[in-house]
């Protein structure tokens, strides 16, 4: 915009000596220098004043953002724990309406034909040994069978695999003279 070259400062410093003279001129280029240094330093201030607000700005941007994000974070949190809260009372609720059922159709089996009935849990249990004790019985029922047909068919090859269901005669006196 407004450039200063030397050539243009030289011609400035000619007029100037001769309109001033050559006893006022150290005064004014004194007083010149202290005006631009004034200058410069209200300048560098407003530099200055201008940053520190922008970074002002800045910084209660980001304590706005970190607020509306503890915010948020404290609805999250609280909302998860009305949540949880729900969760555990219908749990809590669903256990005790067990829990009641259980026992009166305990007291009712007390009163009536005797305690059979057992826990929930036992019930399971119990259905698990009868089939357990089902494919025992199943077990114990084919090897009698098997066993049945090995007797009746007194094959060679059911003498040798079994030693103890094959009769052995006795010794002939004649052998033993």
């Amino acid at each position: 915009m407004f450039e200063l070259s030397f050539g243009k400062m030289m011609i400035i410093a000619v007029v100037a000596l001769i309109v001033l003279g050559p006893e006022k001129l150290p005064k004014v280029a004194r007083t010149l220098g202290h005006l631009l240094g004034r200058a410069r330093s209200y300048a560098n201030q407003v530099k200055q004043d201008i940053d520190r607000e922008m970074q002002m700005d800045e910084l209660k941007k980001l304590q706005q953002a970190a607020q509306d994000a503890a915010k948020s974070f404290e609805t999250a949190v609280s909302d998860a724990g009305r949540s949880v809260e729900q969760e555990a009372s219908s749990a809590s609720k669903a256990f005790n309406e067990m829990e009641s059922d259980y026992h009166a159709k305990l007291a009712t089996a007390e009163t009536g034909a005797g305690n059979t009935i057992a826990a929930p849990g036992h019930a399971v249990l119990n259905e698990v040994e009868a089939l357990e004790k089902s494919i025992a019985e199943q077990a114990m029922e084919a090897q009698a069978a098997i066993e049945a047909k090995s007797l009746s068919s007194a094959e060679p090859a059911s003498a040798t695999l079994n030693p103890a269901l094959v009769e052995v005669p006795p010794e002939s006196p004649k052998k033993a003279a």
